[in-house]
């Protein structure tokens, strides 16, 4: 597959460097706590899930400025 020549210009995330660090950090033996990536071991409130419908319904659908 031929990629684009403005892939070569795609830099890592933030949040990918910061996690391979905390990752290097743990291989040498330092405590790290992961609050970086992943999903959470519990279900979205029901007023989040509740508010995030009716934002859909009234056509909030934009990034905030």
């Amino acid at each position: 597959m031929k990629l684009a020549e403005r892939t070569k210009m795609i830099r890592p995330s933030g949040t990918i460097i910061v996690a391979e660090r905390a990752r290097r950090m743990e291989r040498e033996g330092r405590r790290i706590y992961h609050l970086d990536i992943g999903e959470p071991c519990f279900d979205t409130p029901r007023h989040i899930k509740e508010a995030a419908v009716r934002a859909l319904e009234e056509g909030f659908t934009h990034y905030t400025s």
